[in-house]
């Protein structure tokens, strides 16, 4: 079962920052050792990133594309995509 991806961040004058990401074939445990690796003391979040969802309307009903997002490069290129495509699921061309 995939897991998604996690993201550390730390809090950090009055806003989060990004302090690192863990991909989606590890756990929170894994993530939590990568904290305590860097060794860093502070106040730290673990965000999961876990479903993407592509959402339009079709015929006046919206339909829901979700799957699992594993990495952050996964989700950038699914923005890209959704971006480049102006919000429309591409058609798959019949041959």
């Amino acid at each position: 079962m995939a897991h998604g991806f996690f993201t550390i961040e730390q809090w950090r004058g009055k806003q989060w920052l990004p302090v690192c990401q863990v991909d989606g074939c590890r756990s929170l445990t894994v993530a939590l050792r990568e904290l305590e690796r860097r060794g860093n003391p502070g106040f730290f979040r673990v965000m999961q990133m876990q479903r993407m969802v592509w959402t339009e309307k079709t015929d006046g009903k919206l339909r829901l594309r979700k799957w699992h997002a594993n990495s952050p490069d996964t989700l950038s290129r699914t923005a890209r995509a959704y971006d480049r495509d102006g919000g429309r699921w591409p058609a798959r061309q019949r041959g």
